[in-house]
């Protein structure tokens, strides 16, 4: 498993960034109007608030899970939570995956997120590892 650290952006702080991200990549599999009411909060990764630092929070994801695509999904709220992102590379983005059946999650994120590792999350306190794991 690996991890993406969410940044606050602008007026938007990490958890709220975090937990859009997270349905995003959900519906990229089911648009809202395809859900039933029991997915209303379903998401592609869980999410994590760091333990000390309640204002941090990142998403667990496998970056190579194949996403499957959804002939009418809209991207426009997910490339929204990375401002980074030029318009060109929105277009490109929303183009390709139009063309697709499925995706794998890496190719949806944009460039300028890091993914960590389970050592870096341990090293800097966001997973504290249960006693069976340090023995």
């Amino acid at each position: 498993m690996e991890w993406i650290l969410v940044k606050p952006v602008g007026l938007i702080n990490s958890k709220d960034r975090a937990q859009v991200i997270a349905r995003e990549l959900y519906n990229v599999m089911r648009p809202v109007h395809v859900q039933s009411p029991e997915e209303a909060g379903y998401t592609l990764c869980s999410i994590l608030q760091h333990p000390t630092d309640r204002d941090n929070y990142a998403l667990r994801v496998d970056t190579d899970y194949m996403i499957a695509v959804h002939a009418e999904c809209n991207l426009e709220k997910l490339v929204a939570m990375f401002p980074e992102i030029s318009a060109s590379q929105r277009y490109n983005l929303s183009s390709a995956i139009h063309q697709l059946d499925e995706i794998p999650l890496h190719s949806i994120l944009p460039n300028t997120v890091t993914v960590r590792d389970y050592q870096y999350m341990v090293d800097n306190g966001w997973i504290i590892p249960d006693k069976d794991e340090r023995a």
